[in-house]
């Protein structure tokens, strides 16, 4: 109810107000019809304030002092909310149509996960008075609040692989484009209109988002060579983020085992093909590792070639388990998990790696609660992408298994994409 209240307030404080003031008119003398009539004399009088009504109707008189001070209120609150209403129009539907001169500014395209920490980096590491142009088609962007309140900030609510939305942007002129989404065909395209712009500034940098681990290597070894596309720059916020996973916190806090390890990943998401692309492909490997993969379905093509492939590129000592296909959550899984890692005798270590943060807190707890023995002794690195991930991780380490003595470790995936989305793309 509280956030409909906030969403729409504009909407509830003009029922709010026309609501007071007709019951505020009905109490005065200000109102001189009789009967049913003088219900909807009162509900005129109080939708007449909204347009400055008040001085055909005359000032508040006739009544107790709370009914006055009320009418008083809503006298000036009324025009308010009407200047506001034509404020928020002439800007959304005129003033938005004239494209500001900006200069050596900021675009970001699109504003979705990746779009949001990029903004808040621009705004925590360029100057105050730094302009930025967000172009977002979505109207009911989580963020549409901040854009709007911030003076250094223009939102085009458009579509950014238009090139004359490019050309209002003033992309050919900015200091950074960004082109952050998960779709990387939107992106290529964007990024090709962006580049052939004969205008454009020579010392322009591009940033682009692709998915494709594959299509990195390709425009690595032949468009970016091109010198069209200089200042140009590759980046993907799961490899970035799931390599920070695997060298900073299981390597650089020594969770490996010098005996071998079972590294599980529950989930094959992006993130975790990101993760498992990490894992199989450590050429520093000092250990003999195994490495298994738990997700709820797979396509049999990917399952013959994709695995198989993965086993005979993989870093020293490393083998690769057939994936296994079913629900992390049911006993059966968990026994089966509990097998393997019972017979392969190593140092366990789980990867929970879905998008939904809530399943992954409760599957981690609920291994560590009622799980196998193999699997309540094992170190499970659970992904959580909200902003309170830490303060949950100092909650389950003073509380859900203090006898033991592996426990859950919560992976803070906003705050270590954040970081590395600055030291990858503002140098």
């Amino acid at each position: 109810m509280y956030r409909l209240i906030v969403k729409y307030w504009k909407y509830s404080l003009f029922v709010l107000l026309v609501g007071t003031a007709g019951l505020s008119f009905l109490q005065t003398g200000m109102v001189s019809k009789a009967g049913i009539a003088r219900y909807f004399e009162a509900f005129y009088y109080s939708l007449s304030l909204f347009i400055i009504g008040g001085l055909d109707i005359g000032l508040p008189s006739g009544g107790s002092s709370i009914t006055l001070t009320l009418l008083w209120i809503c006298y000036f609150l009324a025009p308010l909310v009407t200047l506001s209403v034509v404020y928020q129009v002439i800007q959304e539907k005129v003033l938005s149509r004239f494209a500001p001169r900006f200069k050596n500014h900021s675009v970001v395209c699109g504003l979705g996960r990746n779009g949001k920490l990029i903004y808040d980096l621009i705004k925590e590491h360029e100057s105050k008075n730094h302009r930025i142009v967000v172009i977002e088609k979505d109207e009911n962007n989580p963020r549409s609040v901040y854009l709007r309140k911030s003076r250094t900030t223009w939102w085009l609510k458009d579509d950014f692989t238009l090139l004359p939305v490019l050309r209002r942007a003033s992309v050919h002129k900015a200091k950074r484009v960004y082109i952050t989404t998960n779709l990387d065909l939107t992106n290529l395209n964007a990024l090709v209109m962006i580049q052939g712009m004969q205008d454009r500034r020579k010392d322009l940098k591009t940033y682009f988002h692709l998915g494709n681990l594959g299509l990195h290597d390709i425009w690595q070894q032949s468009f970016l060579k091109d010198p069209i596309y200089a200042g140009v720059k590759i980046f993907n916020g799961y490899q970035v983020v799931t390599r920070r996973l695997y060298r900073r916190w299981v390597l650089e806090r020594k969770y490996l085992d010098s005996g071998g390890n079972i590294l599980i990943i529950l989930g094959y998401g992006q993130f975790g093909q990101m993760l498992f692309n990490h894992l199989a492909n450590d050429k520093d490997r000092q250990t003999h590792d195994d490495i298994v993969v738990v997700t709820r379905r797979l396509n049999i093509d990917l399952k013959k070639r994709k695995f198989q492939w993965a086993q005979e590129h993989a870093a020293m000592g490393c083998f690769i388990h057939n994936p296994i296909e079913g629900d992390v959550h049911t006993s059966d899984m968990w026994e089966i998990l509990a097998r393997i890692i019972r017979d392969s005798k190593k140092n366990a270590i789980l990867f929970l790696c879905r998008d939904n943060d809530m399943e992954n807190l409760e599957l981690a707890v609920n291994m560590k609660l009622g799980g196998p023995d193999e699997l309540r002794r094992a170190t499970i690195f659970c992904r959580l992408y909200s902003h309170t991930a830490r303060e949950i991780n100092d909650i389950l380490e003073k509380s859900i298994t203090p006898e033991q003595s592996r426990d859950i470790v919560i992976f803070p995936m906003q705050e270590e994409l954040k970081e590395a989305f600055h030291e990858e793309l503002f140098d």
